[in-house]
């Protein structure tokens, strides 16, 4: 693969997320652009080289049928080249390099052994009759890299609409875009590798897999070291063991801003409040 672009999501509430992300990047050498795809309106000054992308299509469908924003990921699929990270993400390796001698669609989470949450009652059964092996197909919707553009934006949005409605399009899936995602993926029968699985055999991308003492010290020593670690759901909540590596690229002041922030870790873990205005707005739509 022959990376052209890192892709994000990202809104104000995720700012400082991001610019540790986008440091961390540039840090392994690596200069590619970054697209950024906007959560919400709630935008922030980007850093150099990077800018927002947005497909006005792909926005007012989202918006129109009130889906979750997250959702937006799917015009990732209209590209190609790319690795996509959410912005609780930090780089450890160059991903142009780490991604230069694989093909197709590339993931790097642990799944497999936990796959649950990547699938709905209706899409169980499709990755049961796709293959007895369909749990090493299953991933992260936080963190994959493709080759391939995987739609167009007619069958993309056409395919939502009359297919799986239950988990693509219906109003009360919330946090449902990793699901969506995995169905679209596979539905399109892209060879799909997963990184932590044999012959690579990538140690874990989870933060929440070091937690423990001995488990982060023994990070820096493994030969298959991931190329990146995703918070994805793993609070931050001091500056110790596998959150420095997050810590690091953040100044002094930032750092503070952080510790003083109600959002510490994405740009979709908001506010109680915030949460519940937004399953309202999704009844009021049924």
């Amino acid at each position: 693969m022959k990376l052209q672009r890192i892709i994000s999501l990202a809104n104000k509430n995720s700012e400082l997320q991001f610019l540790a992300m986008c440091r961390s990047l540039r840090a392994t050498g690596c200069d590619l652009p970054i697209w950024v795809i906007p959560y919400n309106d709630k935008k922030f000054e980007l850093p150099e080289n990077c800018i927002w992308w947005e497909v006005l299509e792909i926005t007012t469908w989202i918006d129109k049928n009130r889906l979750w924003p997250a959702f937006k990921k799917i015009q990732c699929f209209l590209t190609e080249n790319y690795q996509y990270v959410d912005s609780d993400v930090i780089f450890l390796k160059n991903p142009a390099l780490v991604l230069q001698p694989l093909s197709g669609f590339i993931t790097s989470c642990t799944h497999w052994n936990n796959p649950n949450e990547t699938l709905t009652s209706e899409t169980k059964i499709y990755f049961k009759n796709k293959s007895t092996l369909w749990p090493k197909l299953v991933f992260n919707s936080g963190q994959w890299a493709c080759d391939t553009q995987l739609y167009n934006l007619y069958k993309l949005i056409s395919f939502c609409e009359t297919n799986y409605k239950d988990t693509l399009f219906h109003k009360n899936y919330l946090y449902k875009d990793q699901a969506g995602i995995n169905l679209l993926v596979n539905y399109t029968n892209i060879e799909i590798t997963n990184l932590t699985l044999p012959p690579f055999n990538m140690e874990s991308t989870w933060a929440g897999d070091y937690l423990e003492e001995a488990s982060f010290r023994r990070l820096d020593g493994w030969r298959e070291k991931p190329y990146l670690i995703h918070w994805a759901g793993t609070p931050v909540t001091n500056y110790d063991g596998i959150n420095s590596y997050f810590f690091q690229f953040l100044t002094e002041s930032e750092k503070t801003l952080f510790s003083l922030s109600p959002v510490k870790i994405g740009y979709g873990r908001t506010t109680l409040k915030a949460k519940v205005k937004m399953i309202c707005k999704i009844i009021l739509n049924k």
